[in-house]
Order: C-alpha cells, then sequence, then structure tokens
C-alpha cells in the first residue's frame, strides 16, 4: 500500500497580494473613535509607510464623540530610490470611510522622473517588477506612469501635500489622480479634499529648464451616489507640457456627462488638432520654456469640502486683495462670471489665480520662479490661515 504524501505545511508568511507597483490602503473608524488601517497592501517599487501622530484635532482625547473628528492617519508614499524609471506604473488606490482623516506626503521630497534613454529600443522595455512587455509605441513604452484612485466617505477627510514631480531632462511622466465623494452628504455631512499638484523645470543645478519630453497631469474629482450606483463628474484639471510633434491617446477625449469643470494649463482634449511645428519655429526642445516662461514651477490646489471651507474663502479674499496683471476689477459682480485675471506676489515672483467654481471647488493655479519661491508663499499662506494645522497637526504641511 503506497503510502499518501504528507500535506505541505502552509507559510506563516504570506506573499503580498499585491502586483508590482500597487498599493491598497483601506482606513476604517473602529468604536468608539479610533482610526485604524484595516487593509495596507503594496509591492516593489512602491512602498505605503503609515504613521499615527500624537497629534489630535480636540483639546482633550477623552471628549472625543460622535461629533468630534477623529484623529488623522499619516501616510507616507515612497518609491524605492526616490523616483521613477522609466516603464515604472505606480497604482494607489485609497479608502477612507466615514469620519476617517487621512495626511498623505510624500518624506522622500521631490518625486523624480528619471530621464528615457532616447537610443534605447523600447520595444524590448519591461517595467521594472514585470514580466510582460511594454508596447511598441516608442512614445508610450518608456513612459513613467502613476494613478491615484481615493474613495472619501461622508465626514471623512483628506489632505494631500506631496512635494512636487521633477521630471529629468528627455524624461516622460504622465499621471492620473481620481477622487470620488458620497453624492448623498449635504452640507456638514460631506466628504472634505485638499490635494496640492505641482511640477517643477527640473534640475536647476545641472541646467536643465523644462528640458522633459512629456508630462501630464490630470485630476479628477466624482460624486457617486451609493444607493443607485450613479457617478457624475464635478471637477477635472488637466495639466499637459508636451514637446513631442506625433500624437499621443489621450483619454480626455471621452465622451463625460454631468457638465463636468475643466481647466488647465495649456490642456487640450484632442492632441491631434495640435499641429507638428512647422520650420522656422521654435525647436522642440523650448516649446515648454516658452509655455512656462518666466516660471520654474507650475501648479494647482484643489480645495471642496467643510473642513477646507475657510480655507479657500481665505484663499479667495487673499486673491482680490493683491495687485492685478491689468486694470479691469475682476472682483466686481456682474451678472456674467468672467475668467479669473491672474494675481502677483509683493515682490512679482509668484502669479497665481483663485476662483470658486461649481459644487464649491476653489481652485488655485499658480505660477513661480523657482520651488524655493513657490513653498515659502504657498506654505505662508497655508500657515497664516491654519485651517490645515488646527485640523492635520504641522505634519501636514512638511513639504511646504
Amino acid at each position: 500500500m503506497r503510502r499518501q504524501p504528507a500535506m505541505p505545511i502552509r507559510s506563516p508568511f504570506e506573499s503580498s497580494i499585491a502586483k508590482p507597483g500597487q498599493g491598497h490602503v483601506v482606513l476604517s473608524l473602529l468604536p468608539p473613535n479610533n482610526p485604524t488601517l484595516t487593509t495596507l497592501t503594496y509591492k516593489y517599487p512602491l512602498k505605503l509607510v503609515p504613521r499615527a501622530p500624537g497629534f489630535v484635532p480636540t483639546p482633550d482625547p477623552e471628549v472625543l464623540s460622535d461629533e468630534c473628528p477623529s484623529r488623522p492617519v499619516h501616510l507616507y508614499l515612497l518609491t524605492y530610490g526616490g523616483g521613477l524609471l522609466p516603464g515604472d506604473h505606480i497604482e494607489v488606490t485609497i479608502e477612507l470611510e466615514p469620519r476617517t482623516r487621512m495626511v498623505v506626503t510624500t518624506p522622500q521630497g521631490s518625486t523624480k522622473i528619471f530621464k528615457t534613454d532616447p537610443s534605447a529600443d523600447s520595444s524590448f522595455n519591461v517595467i521594472k517588477g514585470h514580466r510582460n512587455k511594454l508596447p511598441a509605441n516608442e512614445h508610450i513604452s518608456d513612459m513613467s506612469q502613476q494613478s491615484l484612485d481615493v474613495k472619501i466617505g461622508r465626514q471623512a477627510a483628506l489632505c494631500y501635500l506631496p512635494d512636487p514631480s521633477v521630471p529629468y531632462k528627455n524624461s516622460r511622466y504622465a499621471q492620473v489622480q481620481t477622487f470620488t465623494v458620497d453624492a448623498s452628504a449635504k452640507g456638514d455631512q460631506r466628504s472634505s479634499l485638499c490635494v496640492l499638484d505641482w511640477v517643477t523645470q527640473g534640475r536647476t543645478s545641472r541646467g536643465e529648464n523644462w528640458n522633459f519630453r512629456f508630462w501630464k497631469g490630470r485630476n479628477e474629482v466624482w460624486a457617486t451616489d451609493a444607493k443607485s450606483g450613479k457617478s457624475r463628474l464635478l471637477l477635472r484639471d488637466s495639466v499637459i507640457l508636451d514637446d513631442e510633434s506625433e500624437a499621443l491617446d489621450d483619454s480626455d477625449s471621452e465622451e463625460e456627462t454631468g457638465g463636468p469643470i475643466e481647466s488647465g494649463l495649456n490642456s487640450h482634449s484632442n492632441r491631434a488638432e495640435t499641429p507638428p511645428p512647422q520650420p522656422g519655429l521654435l525647436p522642440l526642445n523650448e516649446i515648454i520654456q516658452e509655455r512656462t516662461r518666466p516660471h520654474g514651477v507650475v501648479g494647482t490646489l484643489i480645495l471642496s469640502g467643510p473642513v477646507f471651507d475657510k480655507l479657500g474663502a481665505f484663499l479667495l479674499h487673499q486673491f482680490t486683495s493683491q495687485p492685478r496683471i491689468g486694470s479691469r476689477n475682476w472682483s466686481s459682480n456682474s451678472s456674467t462670471a468672467p475668467e479669473p485675471s491672474l494675481s502677483t506676489n509683493g515682490d512679482g515672483h509668484v502669479t497665481w489665480t483663485a476662483a470658486r467654481v461649481r459644487a464649491g471647488f476653489v481652485l488655485v493655479k499658480f505660477g513661480a520662479k523657482d520651488f524655493e519661491t513657490a513653498k515659502h508663499w504657498l506654505g505662508g499662506l497655508l500657515r497664516e490661515e491654519g485651517s490645515i494645522i488646527r485640523e492635520f497637526g504641522e505634519e501636514a504641511l512638511f513639504c511646504l
């Protein structure tokens, strides 16, 4: 009689269920008021490090109740090497259950977008950590990509203030950040959102001045009704900086319902309409420089929800009180809503605009002489108003 083989012993060290470059986070609120990461998975080249700071947004931890906000959980988003290599794909999904709060920052500093080797045969490159070959199209196969998908429950709040991305010379990069809020929540029950998205001209110490090949950032805010399952687009903001003459596939051209608000620097929905450079015009490597001149950094700040209402009102007030470029007073009441004008700070090194758009969003666009100027200007405004420090602690402003 043949002996049956013994059952293999199950390893206590389970391998991560995450795919390479993917991470998944769920923040829950356990009774009575204890924020807990019930799900946290990630895999190389991505790393997610949680931290529960001692900061509490109330004077006494003992008075926490159903009506009081919960402690914020701090999540560090890292990549090995401090940046993204050609072909790296990072995908992060975060779910904030009702009444939770999260701060997301990048403790490594700026996200470096490493350059693409123009002479490399892209058709044989592979994604770091993957075995599948990349597309044969040489203009997208070596592109670094990053996506962030966040679901924010009612009374939950996200404060996402990362360091800027620094695209190296000849690099290509695209990111999509999607935020979904509860469509049925009203008033103080609404989700709250603060998102900063900015990009610099590159490594100025090495003489780089907007010398990358392609950079695209898209931020979308959706409202979803859990009962009906219907979603509508509230806000879409796109920035495309591109010196390529070939048309790339752009999902912004897809039809959307719900009448989204769209804005952006050099944003366009159909790249095929962009004519290739003609003889006698700017060479390709100067197209982005011409679009962004005289700025060394450009960025967008998006604010929404009751937690950031005071901050949004403060920034709008600061904007209307600053000297304008041009003579028209855009703050005067009128039957039509004109495009917001540009304002400059005291020394003229920061140009910015702020506007309240549909669904109560406050959208701030800015350009600054360099990273340090932008950091001190924006950080000064946020610290002066104080909402972020009161609600999330000083750590939320580490990048500023």
